[in-house]
């Protein structure tokens, strides 16, 4: 019997004592590898320009114009310029719980996993940065998907098909991020 209660105490104290910015609520099916891997457009690029779309109190909606600089999966495109709207904050509008939110500033770069071309984030996925920020991240998914055991897999929704296809996309965008200015 005590071993019952046991375990619910172990967990509660894992849960209480995980640092709340490890933990995201809304949109943590967002950081799950099955989403990338379904992503039909990957590019990276870097934010051209930025446009506000609308404020609320609660969240700012804002458009950012992207120059492509290398696509690492689109069937058959050669697009130089992409669109991300996306949810943004700032002093007046704080950041909301759950996230993501994104401040895209002109000149930065991105690594962008989207439907389109066109697309709002999420259901995508977005990484920013400076070109080494970005060849860390996408290592760091890299190495952290050549580990994940069968369960995370699960967990990742995605399979050993999947896997191996976007460790080979990871390797081409980690090439692309060593050589790119």
């Amino acid at each position: 019997m005590r071993k019952k209660r046991f375990v619910p105490l172990i967990s509660l104290f894992l849960i209480m004592s995980t640092e709340t910015r490890q933990v995201t609520a809304a949109n943590m099916r967002s950081f799950i590898e099955g989403v990338r891997r379904k992503a039909t457009v990957v590019y990276v690029g870097s934010v051209k320009k930025v446009d506000l779309l609308t404020r609320t109190k609660f969240d700012i909606k804002a458009r950012a114009v992207i120059d492509v600089s290398a696509v690492m999966r689109a069937p058959g495109t050669n697009l130089r310029e992409a669109t991300i709207e996306y949810s943004s904050y700032d002093d007046k509008t704080p950041m909301l719980e759950g996230g993501p939110q994104y401040q895209l500033r002109s000149g930065v770069k991105v690594v962008v996993f989207a439907n389109s071309f066109t697309s709002t984030v999420p259901p995508g996925y977005l990484i920013q940065g400076s070109r080494e920020e970005l060849l860390h991240r996408v290592e760091a998914l890299r190495d952290a998907l050549s580990q994940m055991s069968p369960d995370q897999l699960k967990v990742n929704e995605i399979n050993e098909e999947d896997r191996r296809l976007q460790l080979a996309l990871y390797d081409k965008l980690c090439a692309y991020l060593r050589t790119s200015k």
